[in-house]
């Protein structure tokens, strides 16, 4: 499933009309669909940090270099870094 956001009020989504604006769940090949035709664009998910099920932040298993744990999905945010200092 992905999030479109839809940005003409000229299509259907799931048999039903959308609304401009308005966000939707749809199937990936709908969604490869709405996107193709420039009909809509893909929300995607900030990442979230994992946890566990008393609620606290798990942390990374350095034995599994291919998968970070610590982040759902698997993968940890791009780091944005220090921005240059003039001069």
């Amino acid at each position: 499933m992905a999030k479109i956001k839809i940005t003409t009020d000229r299509t259907w989504v799931s048999g039903k009309k959308a609304e401009m604006g308005k966000t939707y769940e749809v199937t990936a090949a709908e969604a490869k669909v709405l996107i193709a035709n420039g009909f809509g664009e893909e929300i995607k998910a900030a990442p979230k940090r994992a946890r566990d099920a008393k609620g606290k932040l798990k942390a990374d298993d350095p034995s599994t270099p291919d998968v970070n744990e610590a982040w759902e999905g698997g993968k940890a945010p791009k780091k944005r870094g220090r921005p240059k200092k003039n001069g």
